[in-house]
């Protein structure tokens, strides 16, 4: 019989907070039971229970239960809020003086009241009454105590500290009942009953497991749910870890009352663990079984368009590209990745850790190559779409490039004045003007470029072209190329012209541009999409015959000022649908750059101001003649001055 602290089971009417550390100590010491081998056992202690409360029920209790053994622990509620000690001894009296009207001859065993302790003010409560009561439940005692009704005082405030041996300074902690039960035991063996030993007190830990939570996961964040009843626990520490890092549990600074709680503010897309640890005033208990729920987040935005620019020379070296981005919708951060294009192998190469910025300046990269900028959108461990830049082209000149030229007989070098290798029906000059350009950054250089070449027969090079670069992988691209000037017979034009009289042709050969411009457009596109990391730079023509040139070569005294403005005027438009043919498909163009370097040098000027051709030959051309295959192309002074005109384009293109 008792109050909350005083719960257990005794024989007859019996107390419930003793209950685990008493049958522990009974167990060790060989004994099935709690105390002995009674027959039957009952309850009667309650929660704030007292001797008033309890003086008009005793005597029933003990006629229902047949108890022969009384184990009482009350009075400690009663000196905190109801009666004196006096007044408490009195009610004890008339309790056992009931207790033995119902059944003559029962045994009594009364527990001294314990003090009490406040863990806020560290100071201990109800010293002086408990004092007081314990003098006078010995005197009363010893008054009741009868060989045939005992009455025995069990020594429960030896050895006990409400300090450390309660789990609020009031009830007891596992400590704490293995102390009352051990002094308990000691009154019932004065009866008889039991032994003393094996002594059970001492520190015993309130080793009670949490339950293992129930979880709900949400957008950023978990609720917990759990049953408490079980455990006993007045509340729950949460513990709390992140998997993807391999963090640390993580302890809630204080036991959450309940039976659930909502963990919110995680990181969207972790997987976090969850385990409850019983908590009972100042008492806790271990850590339960884990449970484990990976939380989601708001849907990420695309990324609708991601932008580079190459900004010049790096601090660190290299090259420098400025990159920005458009927001994604719920992004907290982004994470970065280039890489550079080449025919060789293409691999992301991702920055270690996330920006929160939308913009960024990749550095240090190659000079003179390609790059594309990818951008992911993430939130916490979710992540959204990746978005991509355009090919973004570093400045300056590549350092290890491999070149390839096509083209036609400009290209080929033809003019020159030696130097000639390959097929009759392809000669090629180790003197033309490709080999002159970008000679201190490249590595390999391959000449596919053939006289009388036309639109489809530069296509039929690209073979070559393609071959050329499988066997350099990974290394910087340059593709140069002259083509159209034979599409619209310019050659066979000229011939003519230093025959006849040829002005009449004029609009039939301007007629062919603008078809000659699809052509071009397309030769461009399919050179870009078999080579689409390279630089591919379009050459036009220069004005052939110089329109006042005064020289006396044979083909010279043919042309007539009126035929020298007509070349000039399809010159200038043939130029024109190279260049526009050019921007379209997304190449470079020197444009009329070439017309500008040859100015004042054409064929037809006088002495070594001529850096074409005119008429190389024996016998006045009259149409029936052949003319040499040089006549009318640049010669060695032209092949460099073809050299100077690219190069200015590629450095203007590259800067």
């Amino acid at each position: 019989m008792g109050q909350t602290r005083d719960h257990g089971p005794w024989s007859g009417v019996i107390r419930r907070c003793a209950h685990r550390p008493l049958r522990q100590r009974q167990q060790q010491a060989g004994l099935q039971y709690y105390a002995a081998g009674f027959p039957a056992k009952a309850h009667s202690a309650l929660w704030g229970d007292s001797f008033q409360a309890e003086l008009g029920k005793i005597g029933s209790e003990v006629t229902s239960t047949g108890a022969n053994v009384l184990v009482v622990m009350l009075g400690s509620n009663d000196l905190a809020y109801l009666t004196s000690p006096a007044a408490t001894i009195d009610n004890l009296a008339t309790y056992i003086q009931r207790a033995r009207a119902s059944h003559p001859g029962i045994d009594v065993v009364v527990g001294e009241v314990l003090d009490r302790y406040d863990p806020w003010t560290k100071t201990y409560q109800l010293t002086a009454q408990v004092n007081d009561y314990a003098s006078r439940l010995h005197t009363l005692a010893s008054q009741l105590n009868t060989s045939s009704e005992r009455v025995v005082v069990a020594p429960t405030r030896t050895g006990w500290d409400p300090a450390t041996m309660t789990w609020d300074g009031t009830h007891p902690n596992p400590t704490g009942e293995a102390l009352i039960a051990q002094r308990i035991s000691q009154g019932l063996a004065q009866l008889g009953i039991g032994s003393t030993s094996p002594d059970v007190s001492g520190p015993h830990a309130w080793a009670v497991a949490g339950p293992t939570p129930v979880l709900t996961p949400g957008s950023e964040r978990v609720a917990l749910s759990w049953d408490r009843t079980p455990s006993g626990a007045t509340g729950m520490f949460i513990e709390q870890r992140l998997t993807n890092t391999n963090e640390p549990w993580t302890r809630l600074p204080y036991p959450v009352a309940g039976d659930g709680w909502t963990a919110a503010q995680l990181i969207a897309g972790g997987t976090y663990q969850y385990r409850l640890v019983p908590s009972k005033g100042f008492s806790t208990g271990v850590a339960g079984p884990a449970a484990q729920a990976t939380v989601s987040g708001p849907d990420l935005g695309a990324i609708g368009s991601v932008s580079g620019t190459a900004v010049g020379a790096s601090s660190y070296g290299g090259q420098a590209a400025a990159v920005t981005w458009s927001a994604s919708t719920n992004a907290t951060a982004y994470l970065l990745s280039y890489r550079m294009l080449s025919d060789g192998s293409i691999a992301w190469s991702d920055l270690p850790y996330p920006v929160t910025q939308r913009s960024w300046t990749f550095e240090p990269l190659y000079q003179g190559r390609r790059y594309q900028f990818r951008i992911l959108p993430s939130r916490g461990y979710l992540h959204g779409q990746w978005a991509a830049s355009s090919p973004v082209r570093m400045k300056g000149w590549p350092a290890d490039s491999v070149q390839v030229s096509l083209g036609d007989s400009y290209s080929a070098g033809m003019g020159s004045e030696d130097g000639y290798y390959g097929s009759p029906s392809c000669l090629r000059s180790t003197q033309a003007w490709p080999n002159k350009i970008f000679s201190g950054f490249r590595v390999a250089m391959s000449l596919q470029a053939c006289p009388g070449a036309q639109v489809p027969d530069v296509s039929g090079q690209l073979a070559g072209m393609n071959s050329f670069f499988a066997a350099r992988p990974g290394k910087a691209q340059l593709v140069t190329l002259t083509v159209g000037g034979n599409d619209v017979g310019f050659g066979a034009e000229l011939a003519k012209c230093v025959a006849t009289d040829c002005t009449g042709d004029e609009s039939y050969i301007a007629g062919l541009i603008p078809v000659l411009h699809t052509h071009l457009k397309g030769l461009y596109s399919q050179i870009k999409g078999a080579q689409p990391y390279a630089d591919v730079i379009a050459g036009g023509y220069p004005d052939v015959v110089d329109q006042n040139g005064t020289s006396g070569n044979l083909a010279c005294i043919g042309l007539s000022g009126n035929e020298r403005d007509m070349v000039d005027r399809l010159t200038l438009a043939l130029n024109a649908a190279i260049t526009s043919a050019a921007q379209e498909a997304g190449i470079w163009s020197v444009g009329q750059g070439v017309r500008y370097e040859f100015a004042g040098h054409g064929a037809c000027a006088a002495g070594i101001d001529a850096w074409i051709n005119a008429f190389i030959g024996t016998a006045p051309p009259d149409g029936g003649l052949p003319i040499d295959p040089r006549s009318f192309h640049p010669n060695d002074s032209g092949q460099s001055a073809y050299a100077i005109a690219f190069t200015n384009a590629l450095n203007s293109a590259m800067r």
